[in-house]
């Protein structure tokens, strides 16, 4: 939801954040160069509208995450918790096994392939997503992608992104004020980027 409030901190965020000149990381310059800031047409956007409600249209938001998604290869993505029911025909098209999963049932973290992809939205409960995150954590691999996705909606949700940007075994985030990327890759020096998108 569009508030003042809102606009400030997005004005705010475009203020600090830089773009791929400024990155001095190799691994966050080829994905901000070449997935992040690749804003052409794709086939596969059609596609998916076709299979979206009537009246939701792909926006630049969900554009990126199709992008992450391909750019991710995923044999496996998991949905955690709550979502907008599009995101989910977004994901699908990028994978063979798309798996929706609950905090609470012990038999939805059993017997799975493990996610390349992960996607959490810090919207409705941004606690549970950090709650989500925990349990994940000894479930993703170095290559996976941890993809968060309204991390500034509230001053909860920024409060529950900060948290999981601090954990000590997250070694690379991406803020992108919309979205928030997440890698644990060990070996790796801990930093945080802010990005303009």
């Amino acid at each position: 939801m569009f508030s003042f409030k809102f606009a400030i901190s997005h004005f705010l965020h475009q203020r600090k954040a830089i773009n791929r000149h400024g990155l001095h990381s190799p691994f966050v310059y080829r994905l901000v160069d070449e997935v992040i800031y690749d804003f052409s047409e794709k086939k596969v956007y059609a596609d998916i509208q076709k299979k979206l409600p009537a009246g939701k249209k792909l926006n630049a938001v969900d554009k990126l995450v199709g992008r992450l998604a391909a750019d991710a290869h995923p044999q496996s993505i998991w949905i955690l918790g709550r979502h907008e029911a599009y995101k989910q025909a977004l994901l699908s098209a990028f994978t063979q096994q798309l798996t929706l999963k609950s905090v609470d049932n012990a038999e939805d973290w059993k017997g799975t392939n493990l996610p390349n992809l992960v996607y959490l939205d810090f919207k409705t409960n941004p606690q549970s997503a950090v709650d989500y995150f925990l349990k994940v954590l000894n479930k993703i691999k170095p290559d996976t992608l941890v993809i968060a996705d309204n991390i500034n909606e509230n001053q909860l949700a920024k409060a529950a992104w900060r948290t999981i940007q601090s954990h000590s075994k997250v070694t690379v985030t991406v803020n992108l004020f919309w979205l928030g990327l997440i890698y644990c890759r060990p070996g790796q020096v801990k930093e945080d980027f802010l990005i303009k998108f």
